[in-house]
């Protein structure tokens, strides 16, 4: 059917789907592990591995991730972890490659692409949550612009999935209901006046059922923390990384300095004992965080500090804030939290873990000090990172213009770096791993389109 919506490399109706490429697929992107010999770690991993194993909740962690890995390890070993993680992630971007009508050979393709050329891998390969936020931004994006082109049960899946994922991070709430409080409105005023790609044939209401995702994660949150900590927050103690931020940007050390001879905040008597960076305030055993009672009592404190520096410097808030995130924006280096994590992971892994186990985890790279990202795949990562915006940039338009609902996802892939980047960086502080995690989104989004667009007769899918 030369020349149709079906051409060389499309979806041809009633063709068979190659089965084995999705298990294929699960393989390579758990290739940093296998090579590692272990699963990855990060310092959290040991909370997370611990929270539902000794039925406590963390104060900065959702629980909703340790429950999720728990049946999955059953303290016996966690390499089943990373690989419903890929399963998770190949099922995510199936979707995203069947929402542009492309077929499951492009799937293979594309896998094998970012497993190469981008961070995903080795966030697959972690034992960390943050895998979960560029298939959040890909989930999202399928429930706006692609809900007719799948059964009810994938977008109930879709959709329950999604929610799950907004609750297992604090930062994953706002990055949600940012995402979605920009693109419905334009995608609903797009399809009233008949603008861009085709509308879908849902009635418009159905533009609004995304927000049930973000909905589902925020009762769930409000719920488990007041059933845990007698509050009604989605983050309890969460203003304790504002505070970190506000101090080390220099208004809120002015406000201590000030009001401290009045005022008995906890940390007033170790004002000049403050480490060098906020994430030693934050996790050094002997910062005045600690000293001072511990991150929980000292939240009790923080909205007034943060509140009178705002007051104080408004300005200057706004501006590092700005300058925080720019910082972000321009940091996506592959390997950040590579290092070995013998105390905050090797000790959970110890105490928990069957001797096997504990082997295992010793003898891997990580754990070794010998695994690192080459250097020759970091300039690729690089690369294929500032080449896929790039890349990106150029194909909205012309996906646009064909009206091509690829349009859309581009969109959402460029929007999602700046968002992201205000959230984590600009509230919190700047680190490559925020950034890395998605920055892969443009080149996959661009890689998906180029396809679909050089095809001889172009017709909107979505």
């Amino acid at each position: 059917m030369a020349g149709s919506r079906f051409d060389a490399g499309i979806i041809r109706p009633g063709a068979a789907q190659p089965r084995l490429v999705r298990p294929v697929c699960v393989v390579v992107l758990i290739w940093p592990a296998l090579w590692n010999g272990y699963p990855i770690v990060f310092a959290d991993t040991g909370t997370y591995l611990s929270q539902a194993m000794h039925h406590y909740l963390g104060w900065d962690r959702p629980i909703f991730y340790s429950l999720f890995i728990y049946p999955l390890h059953l303290g016996l070993t966690i390499w089943p972890v990373i690989l419903v993680q890929s399963c998770l992630t190949v099922w995510v971007l199936d979707l995203t490659r069947h929402a542009l009508g492309l077929s499951r050979w492009w799937l293979l393709a594309m896998t094998v692409f970012l497993a190469i050329a981008s961070w995903l891998p080795w966030i697959v390969s972690e034992v960390m949550p943050d895998v979960f936020t560029p298939l959040l931004v890909l989930l999202l994006s399928l429930l706006v612009f692609s809900r007719p082109r799948f059964r009810l049960w994938q977008r109930i899946a879709m959709t329950a999935l999604a929610a799950f994922m907004i609750a297992t991070q604090q930062s994953s709430v706002p990055l949600a209901l940012g995402l979605l409080a920009a693109v419905i409105p334009l995608h609903w005023t797009a399809r009233r006046f008949r603008i861009g790609p085709p509308a879908n044939p849902e009635p418009l209401s159905a533009t609004f059922a995304p927000l049930l995702a973000p909905g589902i994660a925020m009762v769930a949150l409000l719920l488990v923390n007041a059933a845990g900590f007698g509050l009604w927050s989605l983050s309890p103690y969460g203003n304790v990384f504002v505070l970190a931020r506000v101090i080390y940007d220099g208004p809120g050390m002015n406000v201590l300095r000030r009001d401290c001879p009045r005022e008995v905040w906890l940390l007033c008597p170790y004002i000049d004992r403050f480490p060098a960076t906020s994430d030693e305030f934050l996790w050094q055993k002997t910062s005045p965080i600690m000293l001072a009672g511990g991150h929980k009592a000292v939240s009790g404190d923080a909205d007034a500090i943060i509140h009178a520096a705002m007051n104080a410097e408004p300005g200057r808030l706004f501006v590092v804030t700005v300058d925080n995130t720019i910082e972000q924006l321009n940091r996506f280096a592959s390997g950040d939290g590579l290092a070995a994590w013998q105390a905050e992971v090797g000790s959970r892994i110890d105490a928990d873990f069957p001797i096997r186990e504990r082997t295992a985890f010793h003898e891997a790279r990580q754990q070794a000090g010998t695994l690192a990202v080459p250097r020759p795949l970091g300039f690729l990562h690089d690369a294929v990172a500032v080449g896929g915006i790039a890349a990106a940039l150029v194909l909205l338009p012309i996906a646009w213009r064909r009206q091509h609902v690829a349009a859309w996802f581009l969109a959402v892939s460029l929007l999602t770096l700046p968002l992201s980047a205000a959230i984590t960086g600009g509230l919190s502080a700047p680190h490559d791993r925020y950034q890395s995690r998605i920055v892969w989104l443009p080149a996959a989004m661009a890689f998906l389109t180029v396809p679909v667009l050089t095809r001889r007769q172009q017709h909107d899918i979505g």
